[in-house]
């Protein structure tokens, strides 16, 4: 939460000793901005800008031609707001310098904003017309000549838009587009049909080769979710030279579930694109052009692959698996001590090669459809990352060995984030022993999520005293198995785990997940939300639907809640 800063608190830079309050608060909020930014804090948006706003002398502080705010603090205060389209719409109607930085800041990834409520669908609407009726006269020939069926009428803009993007996420601009086509054209229209799909590439290919030739740069490029205007991508990059420029600063490149166009993105974008330093890709095609892509790369830190879910299955069926000397995984050890974060989604490989990753801080091992062996969570024993600070293992199908985990876990002592899910563990037994080793070796950790034993009350005790940072836990019931499942009766109470916590009373605990295989009493949780609210400490509250309610919560959400949202697949309630 950010506070008020009074002038007492505040350490002036040495300027000058005849300082007005004005200047007071200015330099109060530039060290605002300078502290907090690096954490992205969502907090100040609307209701903290305008405080600060109307606590200055507001007039001399925008308006003047000499304001006293000056411009690197003014774009500081607005990339605050870059997640809140609807306040930077706002703050374009301040003064032209105010609307030139929240325009340059809004258009910069015009396309983030798909499906989502923070930017109404007219705004989303509005927003590609603009797009489209700057275009140069030859485009706009263009789209005549190919028939559209839609006027768009040039018009004079206050800015030339284009020059802004910095990401294009090509599957959220169809699904802008597609929205434009339905609404200029009155009606409903199928994303499968074929006459709209067709307007929509041809869009695409026009509005890409107007921004590859505006832009001076681009920092993202976001392809995925078998986009049928990839092939507009590609070959609006091969008709416009000026892209090699723009797309030579690519920092991020996101590539995971496209087959057709493949081979020909990569090879367009493996000679021009060095600057890449997070990269998610699926190793499944164009081994050649996408080992090259990765060998390029002299910035590579974070590295993403992604297996395809039809391919997954066929080489689950198959029995196949990938190999370190396969050409894309060969340029991965290249890479190995340069990356700090990688991520194997559905990709079955050996394991053994991670202890060349000395430098990792990020590791996530995420399998949703295949078969994890067990000589595999064998490898992890003998395997060392002492920089690891957060690690995730997620196996919906295979069955979990703590006590291999464990081995692994121990040596990074560094270790923040831990995330261990299942549906079926091999050694239930042993989560008394796990959690007793996370309280020796991994006293920094910030949250856990994963297995505990309802009967390992003194293991979480010890935990708790160890591991006073924790902010949040997801606990799962060792004996969980979700192929197996077991009546209510079975079901493990999780008031002895809820009774130490209201016992402990974790002062930095802030979010508490009942994950599956769990009852839960309305008794149990009021003592743990009345201990939380006697400190006068929020706690967000969740449990598993499947999860065995005993007695009656609806009282109790209704004395103590702030607010209640209920999702598909928990139901959430904030406290």
């Amino acid at each position: 939460m950010v506070t008020r800063i009074s002038t007492s608190q505040v350490i002036t830079p040495i300027m000058g000793s005849k300082l007005t309050l004005d200047h007071v608060m200015i330099y109060a909020l530039q060290d605002m901005v300078v502290r907090i930014r690096p954490q992205k804090m969502e907090t100040l948006k609307t209701i903290h800008v305008p405080w600060y706003l109307e606590r200055f002398n507001q007039g001399k502080l925008i308006c003047h031609p000499t304001p006293l705010l000056n411009l690197d603090c003014i774009i500081n205060i607005l990339e605050f707001l870059d997640d809140d389209p609807n306040t930077l719409f706002a703050c374009t109607l301040v003064n032209r310098g105010w609307c030139k930085i929240a325009i340059s800041i809004l258009w910069s990834d015009p396309w983030k904003f798909k499906r989502s409520s923070q930017l109404p669908r007219n705004k989303k609407i509005q927003m590609i017309s603009i797009l489209l009726e700057s275009l140069p006269q030859h485009y706009l020939n263009t789209l005549n000549e190919k028939k559209m069926g839609i006027p768009i009428v040039s018009r004079k803009t206050l800015f030339d838009y284009a020059k802004f993007v910095r990401y294009i996420r090509i599957r959220s601009l169809e699904w802008h587009l597609t929205k434009w086509v339905q609404y200029k054209v009155g009606r409903i229209i199928s994303e499968r049909n074929p006459d709209l799909r067709r307007r929509v590439s041809i869009i695409v290919q026009v509005l890409l080769e107007h921004i590859f030739k505006s832009t001076p740069t681009i920092y993202g490029l976001i392809v995925n979710n078998d986009n049928y205007t990839s092939e507009s991508l590609t070959s609006a990059i091969r008709n416009v030279p000026e892209a090699n420029i723009s797309l030579a600063s690519v920092k991020t490149f996101t590539f995971g579930k496209i087959f057709m166009t493949m081979p020909k993105l990569f090879e367009t974008l493996s000679p021009v694109c060095h600057r890449i330093n997070k990269l998610e890709i699926c190793p499944s095609q164009d081994v050649k052009h996408t080992a090259r892509l990765i060998s390029n790369q002299t910035n590579l830190i974070s590295l993403t692959l992604v297996d395809n879910y039809k391919r997954s299955i066929h080489r689950q069926t198959k029995n196949e698996t990938f190999a370190w000397d396969n050409e894309i995984f060969r340029e991965l050890l290249y890479k190995a001590e340069i990356l700090t974060q990688l991520t194997l989604k559905n990709v079955c490989l050996s394991l053994k090669e991670l202890n060349y990753f000395v430098n990792l801080e990020e590791l996530n091992l995420l399998n949703y459809m295949g078969n994890i062996s067990q000589e595999n969570f064998q490898d992890l024993t003998e395997i060392s990352l002492k920089k690891l600070i957060k690690f995730s293992f997620i196996s919906l199908i295979s069955k979990i060995y703590l006590k291999n985990l464990c081995k692994f876990i121990k040596n990074s002592k560094e270790l923040t984030h831990l995330k261990i899910q299942g549906y079926n563990w091999h050694d239930p037994d042993y989560s008394i022993t796990w959690i007793n080793s996370l309280a020796k070796n991994n006293r920094n950790l910030i949250s856990y999520e994963g297995p505990i034993g309802s009967g390992d009350v003194v293991a979480l005790w010890i935990l708790l005293d160890s591991c006073t940072n924790l902010q949040k836990l997801h606990l799962q019931c060792s004996r969980y198995n979700f192929y197996a499942p077991v009546p209510n009766s079975d079901l493990k109470s999780f008031d002895n785990i809820l009774r130490e916590l209201t016992r402990k009373q974790p002062l930095a605990l802030r979010k508490l997940i009942v994950g599956r295989g769990w009852s839960l009493s309305s008794k149990g949780v009021e003592r743990f939300i009345s201990s939380r609210k006697k400190l006068s400490l929020p706690i967000r509250f969740e449990w598993n639907p499947n999860t065995e309610i005993i007695g009656d919560l609806s009282e109790l959400i209704k004395r103590y809640r702030r607010s209640t949202k209920v999702h598909g697949y928990r139901t959430e309630h904030y406290f």
